[in-house]
């Protein structure tokens, strides 16, 4: 019997083609400082000042008069005493509206009475009772400013004008005008709404309501992936900025300058004294400030994996051709980026076996501001173990491995920065995290400034940047003075 006795290729050993970089050891923090303003008003609603002027201007008033007359009839002399009395009735309510940051209070009004005339002439004359009736409409000008001491100063002027002029004409000629005697009447009726309107806010309780937002603030914050840090707002400048009027409110608004950061722990909120009150021109302040958010290496590697894993990579070489397929892909962080460990099996030119082993390459994540993602690139081998092995496989990893990792390992981040400002809207208009601020409908923008890799995940840095419309209401201080009527 023939035997023939074969050699039979021994199994390759694994091998690890470069050496392992070392590890992160670095920690993202977000100790970053920025100098922020606030637009802050106090602000009145129209319906609130239209509420005091209901009070202070009566809907009725009465009253009389009389003037002495004389009418030549034939020659002769007659006189008489002429007599009225009229009711001043209010049509409708007050309305209040702003315009040129003045605010307008309207009130329209409407008068009714009878006249008569007694001795010679009405004899004579056989004159009898004649009603009379007129209009006008009132406006009181309020322009609102502060004293030094933080008390508000309100100026006041009153016009009103004639719609329908009272006047009483008889076809004897007898001309009597009421309307220079209804005119002291209705000045003496108006005067309270001047008088409300100078004295509406209260000096020491309007400073207690501003002083009591001069304090600082801590907001939790919660984002994916991360503690619950605190929004630190610490005030360091208070100004006046003018009187503003809205559409439905009368604002006072303010600049309040702070310095913003994010930190672990939050500050204590006790008020502060009130600033010496500044001058200042009313501009829409930013607000700016800085968080942390982390993310695992998972995503990264899943990203990779979806492009390589699984995958056969081919060239042909000078020794001949060789081919890599590459079966895992794991991701770390070092000290200056990540680490990529590709795990592979390569087809050697005269090798019937897969050599086994893995790889370390070592990348740079960037961002990328204008398509909002995040890539790897400087991809490169990190120190050589194998050079032997490397200087075959080394054509396959450049031209096509390396090239696909760089092209199309790319993590968008547009849709996270979004979910992020998202959350930031919805948690700086929640009073029960603001402290008591009533921060109006806050429109947040965050762009990623910085990426850190530390050992486990890629920690950004996201600039937050905002305008932050803090309302201090008055509502109170005004129900207050309507109370004590």
């Amino acid at each position: 019997m023939l035997v023939i006795a074969g050699c039979t290729e021994k199994a390759p050993e694994f091998t690890s083609l470069s050496q392992q970089p070392p590890q992160a050891t670095q920690l993202a923090t977000n100790a970053t400082e920025h100098q922020s303003r606030f637009s802050t008003r106090a602000r009145i609603a129209y319906a609130d000042l239209a509420a005091l002027a209901d009070e202070e201007v009566p809907a009725k008033h009465e009253g009389t008069g009389k003037q002495k007359i004389c009418k030549r009839v034939l020659g002769l002399k007659l006189c008489g005493n002429a007599r009225w009395q009229y009711t001043v009735e209010r049509e409708g309510g007050i309305s209040v509206a702003g315009k040129d940051d003045y605010v307008l209070l309207s009130v329209p009004m409407h008068f009714f009475g009878d006249a008569g005339i007694g001795g010679d002439v009405a004899r004579v004359l056989n004159m009898n009772a004649m009603d009379f009736a007129g209009a006008m409409d009132v406006q009181l000008r309020l322009k609102l400013d502060l004293a030094d001491n933080w008390c508000p100063v309100i100026n006041t002027s009153m016009t009103y004008e004639w719609t329908r002029t009272p006047r009483l004409e008889w076809a004897a000629g007898i001309d009597i005008n009421l309307k220079e005697h209804l005119d002291k009447a209705i000045t003496k009726q108006l005067s309270g709404l001047q008088d409300m309107a100078a004295n509406a806010i209260d000096c020491e309780e309007f400073r207690q309501t501003i002083q009591s937002q001069w304090k600082q603030y801590s907001i939790p914050i919660d984002l994916p992936n991360s503690d619950t840090v605190h929004l630190n707002i610490v005030p360091n400048g208070f100004s006046f900025s003018g009187i503003k009027t809205e559409s439905d409110k009368l604002g006072l608004a303010f600049a309040l300058d702070a310095q913003t950061s994010v930190q672990s722990s939050a500050l204590d909120t006790q008020a502060l004294p009130l600033p010496v009150l500044s001058r200042t021109e009313y501009q829409t302040g930013d607000t700016r400030f800085n968080v942390l958010i982390r993310a695992s290496y998972a995503q990264l590697e899943s990203l990779a994996s979806e492009q390589i894993v699984g995958q056969t990579f081919s060239e042909s070489t000078s020794a001949g051709d060789v081919s890599v397929s590459i079966d895992a892909v794991g991701i770390s962080g070092n000290p200056v980026g990540i680490t990529l460990n590709l795990g592979f099996r390569a087809k050697l030119p005269g090798k019937k076996l897969e050599t086994p082993g893995n790889v370390y390459l070592t990348a740079t994540p960037v961002v990328d501001a204008f398509t909002q993602t995040v890539k790897l690139t400087n991809i490169s081998l990190s120190n050589v173990i194998d050079s032997t092995l490397w200087n075959t496989l080394a054509t396959v990893f450049n031209k096509q491995i390396i090239n696909e990792l760089e092209n199309k390992a790319v993590l968008e981040i547009g849709p996270k920065l979004n979910e992020i400002a998202t959350l930031l809207e919805e948690q700086l208009a929640d009073p029960a995290r603001t402290g008591g601020l009533a921060i109006s409908a806050p429109s947040v923008d965050v762009f990623l400034e910085k990426l850190v890799t530390e050992k486990d995940n890629l920690a950004a840095l996201v600039r937050v940047e905002t305008q932050l419309d803090i309302d201090v209401p008055l509502k109170t201080i005004f129900q207050q003075q309507v109370k004590n009527k």
